[in-house]
C-alpha cells in the first residue's frame, strides 16, 4: 500500500516525537529514582561539630551586650539633658523597665549556669585573689549594677546635678565590673598582639 508524501512526513515526525518523548521519559524516570538524601546532602545538613564551648562563648557576649545597652542609653539621655541631668517622667519609667528587666534576665542566665568550686585565682598582681568562681563574681556584678543603676535612678529623680555625675560615673564602673567578669570568666583569652596577658576566673570556659 502506498501513502502519500504529506502522510510520509507526517508519520516519520510523530515517530519522532514518540522517540524523544520516551527517552525524555526515560531520563525523568531516571531522575526520580535517583536516591535522595545523598551523603553530601546529609553531611551538609548535620550541625557543626565542637561548638558546644563556642555557643557558650556567644551568649556571654549577647550577655554583656544585652546590659551594657540599657545602662548606657540611660547615661547618654542623663549627659544630653540640658535640664542638669533630669529627664521627663515618661521617659526615666521606661529606662528603669528597660534596666531592670535586662539585668534580671542576665541574672537568670547566671543562676542556670552551674557553678564551679571556689579556687584561688592569681591575677597581674593589681589585685588580691577572691578565690570567687566566674559565675559567683557575675552574680555579684550584675547586683552591683542593679545597685548602681537605681540610685543612678534616684538621682535623676531629686534632681541634684552633682548627684547625677556620682552616681553616673559609679554605674560606668559597675557596667565594667560587669564586662570583665564576663570576658576573664567567659570568654576566650584575646590574641591582639601586644596586649597583656589576662587572668583567668576559675569556672570560666577554657
Amino acid at each position: 500500500m502506498r501513502i502519500s508524501r504529506k502522510a510520509g512526513l507526517l508519520i516519520s515526525a510523530a515517530a519522532c516525537g514518540a522517540l524523544a518523548l520516551g527517552t525524555a521519559g526515560e531520563a525523568i524516570a531516571s531522575m526520580g529514582d535517583a536516591p535522595r538524601g545523598s551523603e553530601v546532602t546529609r553531611a551538609h545538613r548535620a550541625p557543626l561539630p565542637n561548638t558546644d564551648a563556642l555557643k557558650d562563648q556567644v551568649k556571654n557576649l549577647d550577655d554583656i551586650a544585652g546590659v551594657l545597652k540599657p545602662v548606657t542609653d540611660l547615661i547618654n539621655d542623663v549627659l544630653a539633658a540640658a535640664d542638669g541631668g533630669k529627664l521627663p517622667a515618661d521617659l526615666l519609667s521606661t529606662h528603669t523597665t528597660a534596666i531592670r528587666n535586662a539585668i534580671s534576665a542576665a541574672q537568670q542566665a547566671s543562676a542556670a549556669t552551674p557553678s564551679t568550686p571556689s579556687v584561688s585565682q592569681p591575677d597581674n598582681g593589681s589585685r588580691s585573689g577572691t578565690g570567687k568562681a566566674a559565675a559567683d563574681l557575675r552574680a555579684d556584678s550584675l547586683t552591683g549594677l542593679q545597685a548602681k543603676a537605681d540610685a543612678l535612678l534616684n538621682a535623676i529623680s531629686a534632681g541634684d546635678p552633682a548627684t547625677i555625675t556620682s552616681a553616673a560615673a559609679n554605674s560606668v564602673t559597675a557596667l565594667v565590673n560587669v564586662i570583665v567578669s564576663i570576658t576573664l570568666g567567659g570568654l576566650p583569652a584575646p590574641d591582639l598582639p601586644g596586649l597583656p596577658t589576662l587572668p583567668r576566673l576559675p569556672g570560666g570556659i577554657t
